[in-house]
């Protein structure tokens, strides 16, 4: 049996939901799998899990640092933050410790 259909049928086992795409990019994206037999095990299971997280985002592993920088940029943009900076004094003269305001 190929490494690849391996790996799928391990991670299907578990009941992870994964296309042969996706399993075949994470392989040769990973040096290998955690196993010192080099058999998939749980480890790859977890690993697998990450990288699909991961994947698109800025925290996605070997993007250079212009599309990590215009990813985080783009999150910025379209998901509203909170962002806490101290304050002066309210209304009735009580020092806020925290202001909030909202970024978009």
């Amino acid at each position: 049996m190929s490494k690849l259909m391996e790996t799928i049928k391990f991670f299907r086992s578990y009941g992870v939901k994964c296309d042969e795409k996706s399993v075949e990019e994470w392989l040769s994206n990973t040096s290998s799998t955690e196993d010192v037999n080099n058999q998939v095990c749980e480890g790859d299971l977890y690993n697998f899990n990450d990288w699909c997280r991961r994947k698109g985002t800025a925290y996605e592993e070997g993007i250079d640092d212009q599309l990590r920088i215009a990813r985080l940029l783009e999150d910025k943009g379209i998901k509203k933050r909170n962002l806490r900076f101290k304050g002066p004094e309210n209304r009735f003269g009580r020092s806020t410790r925290y202001s909030t305001i909202l970024i978009h």
